[in-house]
């Protein structure tokens, strides 16, 4: 999909619209543009979207920043995704939240508090955003450097939109984190409808005479299949490709 007008939204109606189109964008930067927008119809200023992904014991983050970049290069610097309160929030909980309603627990979390106040975030809104595979989660931070009360009017106007832009998101970095999976494993098309067949408990022969192929050509895609994803067998490689949102969880 192209980039759809940058026309200044001006109602609820309009703002759905705009949030539903960001599934059909194909760069980062029209989903960027597309947040700003959003962002400001609901009358704040900043945002950072955080999409979580867990691979093994690794932890792996992308991020879509509308924001001061200072805050970004400061919030990584100080290694602060190690104790950010949202975060921890986030990974429990699934209702939006005023910032202010999160309690902070040691010194590190006040300051980064203090310090993201200095960089467009005096106030905010924190949005969850959980995905039906256990290890992606999204983290919604919408902000203002304006008096308090304005995100507490945003959030109370606002908050059934703001949960579904947050999770239109999550689903966007999804569909990209499959697509680059899927060519950093060199896996197909083909590969991921067996894989639906294995999830199913088809038989090979089964999964041959519905994908109109040859019995031999399936055996030999599942093998190659475990091989590209380290596991031992067709259970083992269902269970790797949902953990790794190659395909969706039954």
């Amino acid at each position: 999909m192209g980039s759809r007008s940058p026309r200044t939204i001006g109602s609820f109606d309009d703002a759905n619209d705009r949030i539903s189109w960001i599934s059909g964008y194909e760069t980062e930067a029209d989903v960027d543009a597309a947040a700003r927008q959003i962002v400001e119809y609901f009358g704040l200023r900043s945002f950072v979207f955080s999409a979580l992904f867990r691979s093994g014991e690794r932890e792996h983050y992308r991020y879509l920043v509308g924001c001061e970049p200072d805050w970004c290069f400061l919030y990584n610097q100080n290694k602060w995704y190690a104790i950010d309160p949202f975060i921890d929030y986030a990974l429990n909980n699934t209702s939006p939240i005023l910032a202010s309603e999160i309690p902070l627990t040691s010194p590190g979390q006040e300051r980064l508090m203090a310090e993201a106040a200095e960089h467009g975030f005096r106030s905010g809104i924190v949005i969850p955003a959980h995905s039906r595979s256990a290890i992606r989660l999204g983290i919604l931070y919408l902000g203002t450097s304006v008096e308090p009360d304005r995100a507490r009017e945003s959030f109370n106007k606002h908050r059934s939109l703001m949960r579904a832009f947050a999770l239109e998101l999550l689903e966007w970095w999804d569909v990209k984190l499959r697509e680059s999976g899927l060519d950093e494993l060199d896996l197909d098309a083909l590969d991921v409808d067996l894989l639906t067949k294995a999830q199913e408990h088809a038989t090979a022969g089964e999964a041959a005479r519905e994908l109109g192929i040859t019995l031999s050509r399936v055996k030999a895609r599942y093998e190659r299949i475990t091989r590209k994803l380290g596991v031992e067998n067709k259970r083992g490689a269902v269970e790797k490709a949902v953990a790794l949102g190659l395909i969706k969880s039954a």
